[in-house]
């Protein structure tokens, strides 16, 4: 009843989806995806999710770092997440990622066949050489161009045996399509607005595929026993796989607390592309900004209010290493 339900919603406003297309819906259970960074791994959903580009973002940084193109980060004045360099260097890693996922994120089916599959994605040595080769500490080079949107719900669960759940839901873009089948309690998503209809693109509109999807959980463990390091989410659109980002490198390099880490201003690249308008939430020191804008950062600064809005909400359980208190 409730297939029919959904199918007549769709149908009576010119859609064409079919009971048929339900029965013939497989749900996917995929593997995780991780990238290290220093003495932990951040987890992700695979492609079709956009996790992606913050695990590129995450091992460029690091490959900045080993390569001595920034100063190590940590919780000090002139190296700390919200310092200059470490933000210009994040926005840059940033906007290769997102560069990345939007070009090359699409169907698990499509992609595993292409030669920019995952593994490609996530190759280190690909990564530091493109971080390496396209980074000037000086000035903001990487750009790009796509387009933006939200709608999430995330929670974080630990038991008391130590077991995680990051789980992330969404309709996208408010209340997706504002559809309600008859009968029912729920609204219709919209993640077909994912696609791309330049046919060409790997994340084309054919049938039977899954879209480019931004609602990604995320999971830290240590990188020598994968014992629960924490369990995080960011919501928000694009904003996500940007703010799984920075609040790893809060907690990692800064050594913050969990709260701190979602206390500090983040910024936000919006639309999700190379080039977009990089949003500063309020808070970062007029020097940094002033700085970043020197460098050539396209960003519009002192977010705040509602329109804190755009760099969603973040929650955090840490686990403590030596003692298991969360």
């Amino acid at each position: 009843l409730t297939g029919r339900a959904i199918v007549g919603a769709v149908q009576k406003h010119g859609g064409t989806l079919s009971e048929e297309d339900l029965l013939e819906h497989r749900t996917a259970f995929p593997e995780p995806i991780c990238a290290r960074y220093r003495d932990v791994r951040l987890w992700q959903v695979p492609p079709n999710g956009q996790g992606i580009a913050g695990l590129i973002a995450l091992r460029g940084l690091e490959a900045l770092e080993e390569a001595g193109r920034i100063g190590r980060i940590r919780g000090e004045a002139g190296l700390c997440p919200t310092s200059a360099p470490t933000m210009h260097a994040m926005l840059e890693m940033t906007r290769l990622g997102l560069g990345d996922a939007r070009s090359f994120v699409c169907d698990p089916e499509r992609q595993q066949h292409t030669e920019q599959n995952t593994d490609w994605l996530l190759d280190e040595q690909r990564i530091a050489a493109r971080a390496l080769a396209t980074f000037d500490p000086a000035r903001a080079v990487a750009q790009g161009e796509a387009d933006p949107a939200s709608g999430t719900v995330s929670f974080q669960v630990v038991d008391g045996a130590g077991n995680a759940v990051s789980f992330v839901n969404s309709n996208f873009m408010g209340f997706g399509t504002g559809l309600v089948p008859d009968g029912c309690g729920f609204t219709l998503q919209n993640r077909g607005y994912g696609f791309d209809l330049d046919a060409a693109h790997p994340n084309a509109l054919a049938p039977r595929r899954r879209p480019y999807h931004t609602i990604i959980p995320g999971i830290l463990t240590h990188a020598d026993t994968n014992g629960l390091y924490a369990t995080l989410s960011n919501m928000g659109g694009y904003m996500q796989p940007q703010g799984h980002l920075q609040l790893t490198v809060d907690l990692v390099a800064g050594g913050v607390d969990p709260q701190c880490a979602v206390d500090l201003p983040r910024f936000c690249i919006a639309d999700g592309t190379r080039g977009g308008v990089a949003m500063i939430e309020d808070g970062v020191e007029e020097a940094v900004l002033e700085e970043l804008r020197r460098m050539g950062h396209n960003i519009q600064s002192g977010i705040s209010s509602f329109s804190r809005s755009v760099f969603g909400r973040a929650q955090i359980i840490k686990k403590d290493r030596e003692t298991g208190v969360l």
